[in-house]
């Protein structure tokens, strides 16, 4: 059985300040001792002072619990127990959690531990500020201790902003996930931000290459101007300005057609009506018989008409919404299909094809709602600017590795395309796209593990090395800032259920999440970032944090 959280990381402080644990030892030794030594003389072996020990015997056996409870929770083994639990509580409720402290006290009082624990808002909030605190340092000291052991390795930043109402800036890491920046400041712009990331970079040896962020000002300035390095549009605004600015207008469109589609619809059923019952009426109305047929023939043309216009306005918005997919898709540095190169001139020929769809396809819209396909079209040149980066990232890579012309050739055509495929497959939704994404990534990668490449000329070791490389070169390519979005939902998700999230609170789950929330694989963001195992958090929260408070008027004694 592992006994390893009993053991207190708390000792007694001199005479007249006892820690819960040390107490309850006593007590426990006491109930336990030979019957021959008496009260008072167990008080003195001790050095405890005898009214003392009677105060806490009377505290035991005023709980209001069955006594097994007692017996436990009034151990060693049981103040652990409640140690581990009320931290644990605490950790995954309202810091990896969502949950508020109010959430807290209502498990303890429900658990039926009000009676061992106190478990009001007050003294659960101080249990949370003294974790928070600890979080803080615990992350302070892993950052300097493992970034003086990183290796020295270049990066790709994912900024954004949010609100809650403070402006917080978040810059995270994308291929660890790991947050480097996550602080409130006075505004957004690049002044601010260059200096709070030149902040963060000092404490560790990487270099940044790029941004990925939105179109603000600001970020473009800050990476290219404060951090004199690539920027790289966000994929997701591009598609979310096209639909902003055409969805509501080609939907109106169709169902503004489908209401004329079924006017024509009745009026065709009307004339046919009519003329049914003019025919067939017993006494033929005075005067000449309407053309029925030609107001049918009319009618039915009208109808084929607004049909055609219908179909054209599903058209319409079917072609939109495939060229608005069809951009992610196509906006990659290898086909995922295929895996074969796509340099910056095939890509943009093949967005440029997209957009050409989509301008035909708007072309009797607003042009308030042309203005936002023209925005987003403005972000291509930045696009395929990216793809060209990319290659130029994997030119020097492989540069600077002095590869074969036969090694250049594996990393080209098979490992670099085979780590970038995996890694769509990893985030693609679509379960058949996904399966067929990696099973073209084994297919690529499979040939170098099967024969060490096409001539069979590399060694074992040497693979390694060039499948760590390409990995590597793979991760270059970051088309998307949706890390940031993410941890911009969940902050505001927080904020939502607490109201405020202060300065502590804000650090306190940064460190959380970097050291504390793992992968499917067991690893944490700061694992991946620093490529060490860090200490574990939670065992320095049990080793740091004090034992839970007692009640408060808990002994009732007789009068």
């Amino acid at each position: 059985m592992n006994t390893s959280y009993i053991e207190s990381p708390c000792v007694a402080i001199g005479k007249d300040k006892w820690k819960r644990i040390d107490t309850a030892k006593i007590v426990s030794d006491f109930e336990t001792r030979d019957q021959a030594i008496s009260q008072r003389g167990f008080a003195q072996k001790t050095d405890v002072p005898r009214s003392t020990l009677r105060f806490w015997l009377a505290r035991k056996n005023g709980i209001d619990a069955h006594p097994a409870l007692i017996d436990f929770f009034e151990s060693p083994v049981g103040i652990a127990f409640l140690h581990r639990l009320v931290t644990s509580a605490h950790v995954s409720f309202t810091k990896a959690g969502t949950a508020s402290i109010h959430n807290v006290s209502d498990f303890l009082e429900r658990a039926g531990l009000s009676q061992f624990v106190g478990s009001s808002y007050s003294s659960q909030r101080r249990v949370s500020e003294q974790l928070n605190e600890h979080i803080i340092q615990f992350g302070k000291t892993e950052d300097d201790r493992l970034a003086r052991q990183m290796p020295v390795k270049t990066i790709t930043l994912c900024e954004d902003e949010t609100f809650h109402p403070e402006i917080c800036l978040v810059s995270i890491e994308p291929v660890s996930n790991f947050i480097l920046v996550e602080k409130y400041a006075m505004n957004r712009e690049t002044k601010t931000w260059n200096e709070v990331v030149d902040d963060v970079l000092k404490k560790f040896p990487v270099k940044v290459i790029q941004v990925a962020s939105d179109e603000g000002r600001s970020l473009i300035s800050h990476a290219i101007k404060g951090l004199n390095v690539h920027h790289s549009p966000d994929c997701f605004h591009v598609s979310y300005e096209i639909g902003k600015g055409t969805c509501c207008a080609l939907m109106s469109n169709i169902k503004k057609a489908e209401k004329e589609y079924n006017e024509t619809i009745k009026q065709t059923q009307l004339m046919v009506q009519k003329k049914e019952e003019f025919d067939g009426a017993d006494k033929r109305p005075q005067g000449r018989r309407p053309n029925f047929e030609k107001r049918i023939e009319h009618a039915k043309e009208q109808e084929q008409q607004a049909e055609s216009i219908l179909d054209q306005a599903r058209l319409n918005c079917e072609t939109v919404r495939s060229a608005k997919a069809e951009i992610g898709k196509v906006y990659h540095p290898y086909n995922i299909k295929t895996g074969e190169k796509q340099d910056s001139e095939m890509v943009s020929g093949l967005l440029t094809d997209c957009f050409d769809r989509i301008h035909m396809a708007t072309a009797n819209l607003t042009d308030r709602c042309k203005k936002h396909v023209h925005k987003a079209q403005r972000v291509v040149d930045s696009m395929v600017a990216t793809i060209a980066f990319y290659f130029q990232l994997i030119d020097i890579c492989l540069g600077n590795l002095h590869l074969s012309d036969n090694d250049k050739h594996l990393m080209h055509s098979y490992l670099i395309p085979g780590h970038y495929l995996k890694q769509v497959a990893d985030k693609e939704r679509d379960v058949d796209r996904k399966t067929d994404i990696l099973q073209k990534s084994r297919e690529l990668l499979s040939i170098v593990d099967r024969h060490g490449g096409p001539d069979g000329k590399c060694s074992d070791l040497k693979i390694e090395e060039l499948d760590k490389a390409a990995r590597n070169c793979a991760q270059f390519f970051q088309r998307s800032s949706s890390c940031v979005e993410g941890r911009n939902a969940q902050l505001a998700l927080r904020h939502q259920g607490i109201h405020r999230l202060g300065q502590k609170q804000l650090k306190a789950l940064t460190v959380v999440h970097n050291y504390y929330i793992k992968r499917r694989d067991g690893t944490t963001s700061a694992e991946r970032f620093f490529e060490a195992k860090p200490n574990d958090l939670f065992d320095y929260l049990l080793t740091h944090m004090d034992y839970p408070m007692r009640p408060r008027n808990q002994l009732k004694l007789d009068t």
